[in-house]
């Protein structure tokens, strides 16, 4: 057969799709068929944006199309399984995994391609110096990456797999969970990861418990003192735990982050994309989420959170940013650092907050929740209106996390899709502190 098939799994919101015999001929895709009236459905190549669909093209009948490929591409090259998607911040590693490389890893696996070699192919991919290069090469067991705008030969895909759905670190939704729980995918990710770097995907728990704590830039130069003098507080009770600090930078590749990370037992950080590899921590591990406080006015890497005509010189709100891929990755325990209550990182309370980690891990106790205060009422809100969907189509359109929504950030907070007073009668019920509530 020479004829072009798809099937599609999930919902319209998670749609993800197969290709049977899919061509890639003259940088363009095409779905061959006999059929004028089959055409397979748009699916997202890039989280909730970019439908995409192969170009169609219809034939009198089998020996046609058999007839078409023999006379204009005889040399045509063969590829068992392709998945595709755009990579659109590929420079950052964490984006590259949880925004483009897992979407489409669980659309391969709703389709029990779990394990599977495969070819990657995205929308751009000029710079392979890059940590995500070396990630991504060695996940797909092929250690093949093509840019299909610009592929310069002819090929056939006997299954080509594609469709992220509404489905990313950067998607917002109403369980605020990183989609994939019912296929168990996120804990697939994880061991193909792991595996595929060298390591060991669940080591047992260490004694005594080891801990790091993760450089992040959003520490300030106070806060990176506290620390200093917290792990050295711990060095007395080595018997205990032994906690270190690295930089994810000064390691030599990714395969050596994640064979020094299978021994973790308690990872510290803020968010950013230190946070976006607690879901590679071993079963039982703990991950403490130090938090960060946002300012809309001098925060010059986010100007979209920029609040125009404010009477005020800044605004500031306690945020977590990864609470759905730490959500998503429920294997592991979430504690959250209390950024309402503390502004900067507090020597006594990240001592405490490690003390119950530690209790945590002896104890093998897994927390009911990885969702921190904000995150419950972003949720309970959700359940309590009907535009729950059309809410979160907006805030991530507008690249915002939740936590502008919770502190009322202008631009989160459309009038004529919010109700306001439900929204503090939630945070009033779950007592989430509301000093922060911003006005303008």
């Amino acid at each position: 057969m020479f004829n072009t098939f798809f099937e599609t799994i999930d919902s319209t919101d998670q749609l993800s799709i197969k290709y049977t015999n899919l061509y890639y001929l003259d940088n363009q895709f095409w779905y061959f068929t006999t059929d004028p009236k089959e055409k397979p459905p748009y699916v997202n190549k890039w989280t909730n944006t970019y439908g995409w669909r192969p170009n169609i093209k219809i034939f009198d009948s089998q020996s046609n199309i058999q007839t078409f490929l023999t006379y204009n591409y005889p040399n045509i090259e063969s590829i068992s399984l392709g998945l595709l998607s755009d990579n659109l911040w590929y420079g950052n590693v964490g984006h590259a995994l949880f925004d483009g490389l897992y979407p489409v890893y669980l659309a391969s696996v709703k389709f029990g391609y779990d394990d599977s070699p495969f070819v990657y192919l995205t929308n751009d991919w000029t710079n392979n110096k890059v940590t995500a290069d070396e990630a991504i090469r060695l996940f797909s067991k092929t250690k093949q990456i093509l840019n299909y705008p610009k592929i310069d030969r002819n090929i056939i895909f006997n299954t080509l797999i594609c469709g992220t759905g509404n489905t990313g670190n950067r998607v917002i939704s109403k369980q605020y969970t990183l989609y994939g729980k019912k296929y168990d995918a996120i804990y697939k990710f994880k061991k193909r990861i792991m595996q595929t770097c060298g390591a060991e995907h669940d080591r047992l728990i260490n004694s005594p418990i080891q801990g790091i704590i993760v450089h992040n830039k959003r520490y300030s130069v106070e806060e990176q003192k506290i620390i200093d003098n917290v792990i050295e507080y711990f060095n007395t009770q080595q018997n205990i735990i032994q906690i270190k600090y690295i930089d994810w930078a000064k390691f030599n590749c990714f395969s050596d982050q994640m064979k020094f990370l299978q021994n973790i037992d308690l990872y510290i950080t803020g968010p950013g994309t230190g946070m976006m590899y607690m879901p590679f921590l071993k079963n039982g591990a703990i991950n403490i989420n130090l938090g960060y406080i946002e300012h809309t006015q001098t925060n010059t890497a986010r100007p979209n959170i920029k609040i125009l005509n404010s009477h005020h010189d800044d605004h500031i709100f306690p945020g977590w940013m990864e609470q759905s891929v730490c959500a998503g990755a429920d294997y592991v325990s979430t504690l959250y650092y209390d950024r309402f209550k503390y502004n900067n990182i507090d020597y006594k309370y990240l001592i405490s907050l490690i003390e119950d980690s530690i209790n945590l891990i002896q104890s093998k106790t897994k927390r009911n929740t990885n969702h921190n205060i904000d995150a419950l009422v972003f949720i309970e809100y959700c359940n309590n209106v009907d535009n729950a969907d059309e809410l979160c189509a907006y805030l991530t359109d507008m690249g915002f996390f939740i936590e502008l929504f919770v502190n009322e950030h202008p631009y989160a907070i459309p009038k004529h899709m919010v109700d306001i007073n439900l929204l503090r009668k939630i945070k009033d019920k779950f007592g989430m502190d509301r000093k922060y509530e911003i006005k303008t």
